[in-house]
C-alpha cells in the first residue's frame, strides 16, 4: 500500500513537471518562433495571485519572493493598472491566477503588451471629451498624490485630455487635462480612474442657473466647496450675511437643495455651497444682550472697545479658530454681531481697520466695552498691533492657505515680521506665485500657502 501511494505521487510530479515544462518552453502554444514566452520572479515577500484582475476579486494562493511563473498575457484591470495572467507550480499542482505587473521582475516579452514599465494601453486620446466621476475630484500640478492641489472638480465636470500617462509613483494612470474654473481656462493632472466616458451627473447636470440676493439666517454657516455636507468648508458666515445666488443644485449625497453662491470673506470675492435652509429673502439681522441692532447689512452697528492688553480675533466664534489678528487695549472695533460660541459663551463679530486694511473677525464678548469708542466710532486702533508696519504698504496680516489659491480655506493668520521656513514656490490657480512655508504658531509647527510677493 505504501509502494502504492509512493507510485501515484511521483507520476502526479511528473506530471506537473511535464505540463509546466510545455508552458515554459521557448516555443508554447500560440506563441511565433520569433518570440520566447516571458516568465517572471515575485518581488515583494508575499505576493497575492487573484480569480480575476481585481484587488477585489478572491485570493487563488500566496507566493513568496523569488518564484518563478509563467506570463500568459496582459491586460488592464479595473483599478488601471498592468496585470498579468500567469501559470505556475504551487504544493505539486499547476495554478493560473492574475498578479499585478509591478510585482514580477519580468523576463521576454508579454503577449498582448509590453513588460517594460512603459504603457502600451492609452484609453483616452488627445482632445477626447471626459466627465469627472466622484462627487469631487482633485487636480494635481502634477501626475502624483503628493503633487500640489491646482484645483477640485466637482461630479460631471466636463474635461478634455491633453495627453496620457502610465507609471506615476502610484503606478497608475494619469491624464493631463484643460478645464475651465471660475471662467478662467487651466491645466492639470488627475488619476485615470477618476474620469468616465459619460456624464454621470453632478455640477454638469442638475446645476441651474439662478440670481438674486439671499441673506444668512442661522447663527453660523458653514460654505462648502462642493454641495455637500462632506465638502471641505471654504468659509463661515454669520447671521445676516449678504449673499449672490449663481446657481441651484441637488446634493449628490443628502438630496437636498444647495446654492452654489458669491460673496465677500476678508476683501476676497469667493464661490462656494450653502444649502438653501440656512439662507432667507429678507435679512434677518441679530439683537446683542443689551437691545442694540446689529448684525444686517443694512441695519445698525454698534462701537466697542478693547480692554485687555492684547485681544485675540479669531476666525470663528471659538479659541480653537485660527488667530486673525491681536488687538492691543484701547482699540475701537464696530461690533456687527453676536453670538454664542462653541464654549457657551458670549462673541462677537466685529470689524476693525489695520494699516487701511478693513477685516472681520470674533473676538470673546468679555474682551470688549460695548458702546464706548473714541473719535465718533473709528475703527482705527489706537496702536498699531505687533507685527504691522504703519509706514509701509505690506499687510498687516497674511492669510496662510490649505493650498495655492485664494479659494483655499484660511489655515492660519501671520503678522508682519513673522519669521517662516520657505518650502517651495509654486504656481497657483490664480496664475500668481505662491509660497509654501513652515511656521510655529500656538507652539505647533505649521504649514500652508502665502501669496510669494507677501515675503521677502
Amino acid at each position: 500500500m505504501t509502494r502504492n501511494r509512493a507510485s501515484r505521487r511521483t507520476r502526479r510530479f511528473f506530471s506537473v513537471l511535464l505540463m509546466l515544462s510545455l508552458l515554459l518552453t521557448p516555443l508554447g502554444p500560440g506563441l511565433s518562433s520569433s518570440a520566447a514566452r516571458a516568465t517572471g520572479t515575485v518581488k515583494n515577500r508575499i505576493l497575492n495571485v487573484r480569480s480575476s484582475a481585481s484587488t477585489s476579486s478572491s485570493i487563488v494562493c500566496k507566493l513568496t519572493q523569488g518564484t518563478k511563473v509563467n506570463i500568459i498575457s496582459e491586460t488592464t484591470g479595473d483599478d488601471g493598472l498592468r496585470w498579468y495572467n500567469v501559470y505556475f507550480a504551487y504544493n505539486g499542482d499547476a495554478k493560473e491566477g492574475f498578479v499585478r505587473a509591478d510585482l514580477l521582475n519580468v523576463s521576454g516579452s508579454v503577449s498582448g503588451g509590453s513588460s517594460s514599465g512603459s504603457s502600451s494601453n492609452i484609453v483616452a486620446g488627445n482632445g477626447s471629451a471626459r466627465f469627472v466621476k466622484p462627487p469631487v475630484a482633485i487636480i494635481r500640478t502634477y501626475a502624483s498624490t503628493n503633487a500640489d492641489i491646482r484645483s477640485r472638480l466637482e461630479r460631471g465636470t466636463s474635461v478634455t485630455v491633453l495627453s496620457s500617462t502610465k507609471g506615476g509613483d502610484d503606478g497608475r494612470t494619469w491624464y493631463k487635462i484643460s478645464f475651465n474654473k471660475n471662467g478662467s481656462a487651466m491645466e492639470g493632472y488627475i488619476r485615470g480612474d477618476l474620469l468616465v466616458e459619460t456624464n454621470p451627473g453632478g455640477s454638469g447636470s442638475n446645476s441651474t442657473d439662478v440670481s438674486g440676493t439671499r441673506y444668512v439666517s442661522v447663527d453660523a454657516a458653514m460654505v462648502r466647496t462642493y454641495a455637500s455636507t462632506n465638502g471641505d468648508i471654504r468659509s463661515r458666515l454669520t447671521k445676516g450675511t449678504q449673499v449672490s445666488l449663481v446657481a441651484s443644485k441637488t446634493g449628490p449625497d443628502d438630496g437636498k437643495l444647495w446654492y452654489k453662491v458669491s460673496y465677500q470673506d476678508n476683501g476676497y470675492q469667493l464661490n462656494g455651497y450653502i444649502r438653501s435652509d440656512m439662507l432667507s429673502e429678507t435679512n434677518p439681522g441679530t439683537t446683542l444682550s443689551d437691545g442694540s441692532s446689529t448684525g444686517s447689512a443694512t441695519g445698525s452697528t454698534t462701537p466697542g472697545r478693547v480692554i485687555p492688553l492684547v485681544a485675540n480675533v479669531r476666525t470663528y466664534a471659538s479659541v480653537r479658530g485660527d488667530i486673525r489678528s491681536k488687538l492691543s487695549t484701547g482699540t475701537d472695533v464696530t461690533i456687527l454681531s453676536e453670538t454664542t460660541g462653541d464654549d457657551g459663551r458670549k462673541w462677537y463679530k466685529i470689524a476693525y481697520t489695520i494699516d487701511g486694511v478693513a477685516l472681520n473677525g470674533y473676538i470673546r464678548g468679555d474682551l470688549l466695552t460695548v458702546g464706548t469708542a473714541s473719535g465718533g466710532g473709528s475703527s482705527a486702533p489706537s496702536t498699531p498691533p505687533a507685527g504691522s508696519n504703519a509706514n509701509t504698504n505690506t499687510p498687516a496680516v497674511a492669510y496662510v492657505r490649505t493650498y495655492a489659491s485664494p479659494n483655499g480655506d484660511i489655515r492660519a493668520t501671520l503678522q508682519n515680521g513673522t519669521k517662516v521656513t520657505i518650502l517651495k514656490e509654486v504656481t497657483g490657480d490664480d496664475g500668481q506665485k505662491w509660497t509654501k512655508i513652515s511656521f510655529t504658531q500656538n507652539d505647533q509647527t505649521l504649514e500652508g500657502y502665502v501669496p510669494s510677493s507677501l515675503l521677502k
